[in-house]
């Protein structure tokens, strides 16, 4: 019996198929020819994103450009075809199937949606109302949920990288996989820190780096979750010097029975949500998808005033979704992108590639930018006050 030109998919890995389809199907383009460029949405030194209106069909369209300078043709690769690999999960970010290069950058489309990301719409010192905040946990976890069975971590998880389609979170979709490595591989340090990093990260003498765990992912969940609900962040790094945080180990490790006081709001049963997302040890982290048992208690001690709408309960509107992998979709999208070029000519002629064509924003911030890089442009053109002012990021590659 001959084999297929492509090998037995069963032996071989996915992403590095989709990767190999799209270095071969890469072509150098003027994008002027295709596109008309809207306006920029964020820059870094990675590069920018611009939205794009695609001149014969219309279509608007989050263009990422990452610049060869900093940004390895391996990299660009990976991350657009980890990208194209997790689109089908309705709470995850879709793609067109568009990759291409210029002179000067390498370039990918994704969907975009004028909401912007989650950043956008929380209020610093403040908080979302909790009914909003459960919505959007609820959407994020199962995204997150699908990544883990996909035996992937995202390693970037903050408010920039959650995209929506309203203010109010009716729905939501996770970005941005340029850090997203799998399970078990090993990643090496790049120094600097960020809230939402976890503290074995943190750890400076870890020297020799480290290997990629679920784990990490549910720290800066709960972190997340965190500043949704209140419009700070918990501490400014997860390290011993932080009066914020060692106040938080020494309760978490039951030493002291005083709950911190940037925890006092919360409810008994929040309380438990994230002792179990924000272990100290991340052997004993819950996963994701254990935060769903705490969707029908309040979690915040000001409910009444906070909800509109009263019940602690979950948000109308987000249905449970069936996150076990399916060998026949993975090689339903090896097929259809091998029957297609990546040109952006073709899709004047064909739609995307992925199942949900609903348009919603990509994250201006790159997972690839240097510590203090990204600058986000203003949607509103007006300013606002912000939550805590971050540290340096720390990027591990």
């Amino acid at each position: 019996m001959t084999s297929s030109p492509h090998g037995s998919r069963a032996s071989m890995d996915i992403l590095e198929e989709l990767q190999l389809i799209a270095a071969q199907n890469l072509e150098k383009l003027d994008i002027n020819k295709y596109y008309e460029v809207v306006c920029e949405l964020g820059k870094g030194t990675y590069g920018k994103v611009d939205l794009v209106i695609h001149k014969i069909r219309g279509t608007k369209m989050a263009m990422k450009f990452l610049r060869k300078k900093t940004t390895k043709l391996k990299s660009f690769l990976r991350e657009y075809s980890v990208s194209l690999y997790l689109s089908p999960c309705p709470f995850i970010i879709n793609m067109f199937g568009i990759a291409f290069e210029t002179d000067e950058y390498y370039i990918f489309a994704q969907e975009y949606a004028l909401a912007g990301d989650l950043f956008d719409i929380i209020p610093p010192q403040v908080g979302l109302q909790e009914t909003v905040a459960k919505r959007c946990v609820h959407q994020v976890a199962i995204a997150l949920d699908y990544l883990h069975c996909k035996k992937l971590v995202h390693r970037d998880i903050k408010p920039e990288n959650v995209l929506i389609f309203d203010k109010e979170c009716r729905k939501v979709k996770l970005s941005d996989f340029g850090m997203t490595r799998r399970a078990g591989s090993p990643v090496k340090r790049v120094s600097g820190t960020i809230p939402y990093t976890a503290p074995e990260l943190c750890d400076t003498s870890q020297q020799d780096g480290f290997y990629v765990d679920f784990s990490t992912d549910v720290w800066a969940f709960g972190v997340l979750l965190f500043c949704m609900l209140t419009g700070n962040f918990p501490w400014e790094k997860a390290m011993p010097g932080d009066a914020f945080y060692e106040e938080f180990v020494r309760w978490q490790r039951r030493r002291t029975a005083t709950v911190p006081s940037q925890w006092r709001r919360f409810t008994d049963d929040a309380l438990r949500m994230f002792r179990r997302l924000l272990s100290v040890e991340q052997e004993r982290r819950c996963s994701v998808k254990d935060v769903f048992s705490s969707f029908n208690h309040n979690w915040m001690l000001d409910t009444e005033n906070r909800n509109s709408g009263g019940g602690g309960g979950l948000a109308n509107n987000v249905l449970p979704l069936d996150i076990s992998s399916s060998s026949s979709e993975e090689e339903g999208l090896v097929d259809r992108l091998m029957q297609q070029s990546l040109s952006p000519s073709c899709v004047a002629s064909k739609t995307s590639i992925m199942m949900d064509t609903h348009y919603s924003s990509m994250s201006a911030n790159s997972s690839q930018s240097s510590p203090g890089s990204y600058e986000r442009v203003n949607r509103e053109n007006n300013e606002r006050g912000r939550i805590l002012v971050t540290t340096p990021i720390e990027i591990c590659v």
